[in-house]
């Protein structure tokens, strides 16, 4: 795809970015999770009608695990320490409430916020079943 991209004209090119006032609570909030000045490690966003908007952030893994909600796809991203080194990763979790159609489409939709989140080490997705600390660190450790 970046081949394809790289190719064509200035036109045909932005006609396949999403615009950023789609993903500007995206952007701004994942810029408080990197920021080194900020006690929020991670961002939690939602898609309201066709814009991603912050429905929760803050600090620590409890915190993040309350705001994915079994009724919608969450969005998130967040910072961690992985062998004495901070990383960010982006995280999809579809609740269990959520419709198969829904949950397909998830998988396309998860493209546009987390191409505003800029320089995670990797995506991760959080089986609803098992929305766990310790899930949540065993992908992180195998990212």
């Amino acid at each position: 795809m970046a081949e394809v991209y790289a190719t064509m004209d200035k036109a045909a090119a932005d006609g396949m970015k999403t615009s950023s006032d789609k993903t500007a609570a995206v952007t701004d909030a994942w810029a408080r999770v990197r920021s080194d000045a900020t006690a929020i490690d991670w961002a939690a966003f939602v898609l309201e009608g066709k814009a991603y908007k912050l429905r929760a952030e803050g600090s620590g893994v409890p915190a993040l695990l309350e705001a994915l909600s079994e009724d919608c796809v969450t969005f998130a991203g967040f910072r961690a320490d992985v062998g004495g080194a901070v990383k960010f990763f982006h995280l999809l979790y579809v609740g269990s409430g959520v419709g198969i159609i829904k949950r397909n489409k998830a998988q396309l939709q998860k493209n546009a916020p987390f191409n505003a989140m800029d320089g995670a080490a990797g995506d991760l997705e959080l089986p609803p079943d098992e929305k766990t600390a310790e899930k949540l660190a065993a992908l992180v450790a195998a990212a």
